[in-house]
This record gives C-alpha cells, sequence and structure tokens, in this order.
C-alpha cells in the first residue's frame, strides 16, 4: 500500500475543469508537481489538503449485458480504492456510478475537513506566508506542535536556520525568514507527508538556493514531500519523481531524467529558460 493514492479525482470551477481524473501513488520521499500557469497544481494540493473536495459528479463504468457483469466490474473498482455508490439499470442495461478518491495510508478522505487531514499526518503550508505576527517564532511553533503531540522545536529551529530569531515577532521578519518560518510550521507538526506550495517562490537565487539545502537535508532524514513550484531547474534535482499537469490533466510522471526529454512535456512548456536549465 502506497503512503497517498489518488484515483481518478476532477475539480471544477464552473465550466473550468481544473483537475482533470488525475490518478497517481506516492511511492517515493519526494514528488514535485509542475506545470505552466493554470495546470491545476495549486487545485490539486488543495485537494489532498483538504481545502478543496472532489467535484461531487459520479463516474459510470458500462453498460453491461448483465446485472453479475456490472457487479463483478464494481468488486473490481473496490479494489481499485474507488468509491462505488451503486449498480443500476437503465434501458434495460447496467452500470456502475462511483466517484474518485483520495486515500492516505489506506483511509479514504477525499470529504475530510483539512484539520482531520493535518490530524493524520498530511499537512500542507502555504506560498503565501501566513504566520501569527504577533507571536514569535518560537511561539508559532509551538501552535503548530499540539496539532500531533510534542515535536523537538529546538531541532526544527537549527534544521530551518531560525535559531538566532526564535524569540523575534513573526511580524518583524523579512520575507526569507519568513518561508522559513512556513516550513518550520509544517514540520512542527511531525507530519507523514509535508504538501510545499511553492517554497521558493519569491525568494532570490541565493535565498532558495538555502532553503532548497534545508529541503534535501529533510529528504535525507527520510521527511516525505510532495512540492509544487514553478522554478523547475532549481526544485528538480532534490525530487525522486515528477508529475507534469497540462489543463488539469497528467501529462507524464516519471523520473527527473525522463521528463526533461519527454515530447508532451516539451509542448506544454519547456520552451522557457528557467524549465530548460
Amino acid at each position: 500500500m502506497s503512503l497517498l493514492e489518488v484515483s481518478e479525482v476532477s475539480r471544477s470551477f464552473g465550466g473550468n475543469r481544473a483537475v482533470d481524473e488525475v490518478s497517481f501513488e506516492m511511492a517515493v520521499n519526494t514528488l514535485a508537481i509542475v506545470g505552466p500557469n493554470g495546470a491545476g497544481k495549486s487545485t490539486l494540493l488543495n485537494l489532498l489538503a483538504g481545502q478543496l473536495h472532489p467535484n461531487r459528479e459520479e463516474l459510470h463504468h458500462g453498460p453491461f449485458a448483465t446485472q453479475p457483469e456490472a457487479e463483478a466490474d464494481a468488486r473490481e473498482l473496490k479494489q481499485k480504492n474507488r468509491v462505488v455508490h451503486r449498480v443500476a439499470e437503465r434501458s434495460g442495461q447496467w452500470y456502475v456510478d462511483y466517484r474518485g478518491s483520495i486515500r492516505f495510508r489506506g483511509q479514504e478522505i477525499s470529504r475530510w475537513p483539512p484539520w482531520k487531514v493535518a490530524r493524520v499526518g498530511m499537512v500542507k503550508t502555504y506560498q503565501i506566508v501566513r504566520p501569527f505576527r504577533s507571536l514569535t517564532v518560537e511561539e508559532n511553533l509551538y501552535l503548530f506542535a499540539r496539532l500531533r503531540g510534542a515535536a523537538n522545536l529546538d531541532e526544527i529551529l537549527l534544521e530551518t536556520g531560525l535559531e538566532e530569531v526564535r524569540h523575534y515577532p513573526a511580524g518583524s521578519l523579512p520575507f526569507g525568514f519568513l518561508k522559513r518560518l512556513e516550513l518550520a510550521k509544517g514540520l512542527a507538526t511531525r507530519p507523514d507527508l509535508l504538501l510545499l506550495d511553492e517554497p521558493i517562490g519569491g525568494l532570490s537565487r541565493f535565498e532558495a538556493a538555502g532553503l532548497l539545502g534545508t529541503l534535501a537535508n529533510l529528504k535525507a532524514k527520510g521527511v516525505r514531500m510532495v512540492i509544487v513550484e514553478h522554478r523547475l531547474s532549481e526544485i528538480l534535482p532534490i525530487v525522486d519523481r515528477v508529475i507534469a499537469l497540462d489543463r488539469g490533466r497528467i501529462i507524464f510522471h516519471g523520473s527527473r531524467d525522463e521528463f526533461y526529454h519527454d515530447p508532451a512535456v516539451r509542448t506544454a512548456y519547456l520552451g522557457s529558460s528557467d524549465a530548460a536549465g
């Protein structure tokens, strides 16, 4: 059983399908989700974190000539972790109605609220930093550490380069330190899987290199991460696998070496100088 299993998940906003029947498994320590603007990356991350829920619309298998054939298909779908709602007859033919699913450690979580997803160990950090600005750095971490029990805050402060500012109010810190604080808040929950939304977004190359070094060290210590990021040439060296989205659909899932040579990827967005770098 994989840590995270996503099966035929979709999410629409009005007439726009931002995530379109996406399926993948998390069987590595670090996974990057990349793609051009509007590809569905952040929407997918929000679906994993419980901040959005998949469409309620049902998917359908069929038609089948007989009820036993449809029931056999339903059993097969359940084995693939689909959420089967009914086997139904329509106009003399049989159909299986089901929905996609998100499973974390074997539990179906696709309709869970964010706090419940976080409590079982899948925690999201934010592209736009969200500290409690009147509290100190250490007090911010203490609040998040309460989610899943005691964490070693001293170790987290050292790992994230925040030890020297632990007693500073978060609102007094420059942006680069706030990005580190966002990471530290996630680590304070002792996550089984950390969802990082553009962790180096807005940072200078020097600041980004420092934070990427921190992420590489965390990976070496066994911290599992799903990373959404635009700055491909900087983030890809630290990840094991890559998923590329375009218009809500997966167009590539493989190693970072395969990624650069995939025709669909190159057609979608590898024309930029950063991606080619």
